[in-house]
């Protein structure tokens, strides 16, 4: 492993904002919805469960990929900082759980109080959220970039991208570079391969334009 270059893993800061930005405007989103619309409780539930399934993916790939490599290759010290990721992936998965299964009941219903209890567990898990992806930045991204590889850093995130499809792989991509910084773009740039690049690139951009679209018509409490 010492002949590999290392990881540089500042493209997750650009993941972390595209998801402090979604799940930050999602209580208002949803408290935006009309009641008894059932085309635009649709279109934003859709949204949250598609956010609440990037995030678990996001999680798991951590879990599977991140977490083992550093407490093999860490110091012994470092494993009450590991615990404390486990321990917040695992109370931010059961909140995501409630969120999900909040919004289904309430893209099925598009009832008023559905739509209020779904807005107050998405207003519940910004703290916790928020919380984590400091952390991580803070603490636990300089130990990837001394521990892990180049490759083994983009086989993460790979795995992350991988249980998505191809689509709401553009579309993904498309919400990241969203209010990304050029610093931000260029690593982004770096983390994905050439082709995706070039060619997901300008499809994701309109793909998640048009999303925002959608969302913009069919909540009052969009800010996207």
């Amino acid at each position: 492993m010492h002949n590999e270059k290392m990881a540089d893993s500042r493209d997750m800061i650009g993941a972390h904002d595209a998801m402090r930005r979604q799940f930050g405007a999602m209580p208002a989103l949803i408290a935006g919805v009309p009641a008894g619309d059932a085309a635009s409780t649709e279109v934003v539930a859709d949204h949250v469960l598609m956010m609440v399934d990037f995030l678990h993916a996001h999680h798991t790939s951590e879990d599977d990929h991140v977490w083992p490599r550093l407490r093999e290759r860490c110091p012994d010290d470092v494993e009450p900082l590991i615990e404390t990721m486990d321990q917040q992936h695992a109370f931010i998965d059961g909140e995501l759980d409630a969120l999900a299964e909040g919004g289904r009941r309430w893209r099925a219903s598009a009832d008023a109080t559905d739509r209020e209890a779904v807005a107050a567990v998405a207003e519940r898990l910004l703290p916790a959220l928020f919380e984590h992806l400091a952390l991580e930045e803070e603490r636990i991204l300089p130990l990837i970039d001394q521990h892990l590889t180049e490759r083994e850093w983009k086989a993460v995130v790979e795995a992350s991208f991988g249980k998505v499809t191809f689509a709401r792989r553009l579309l993904m991509l498309g919400m990241a570079l969203n209010g990304a910084s050029e610093e931000q773009a260029q690593l982004l740039r770096a983390a994905v391969p050439a082709v995706v690049w070039y060619v997901g690139r300008p499809i994701g951009t309109r793909l998640y334009r048009a999303h925002r679209e959608r969302l913009s018509s069919a909540s009052r409490g969009s800010d996207l």
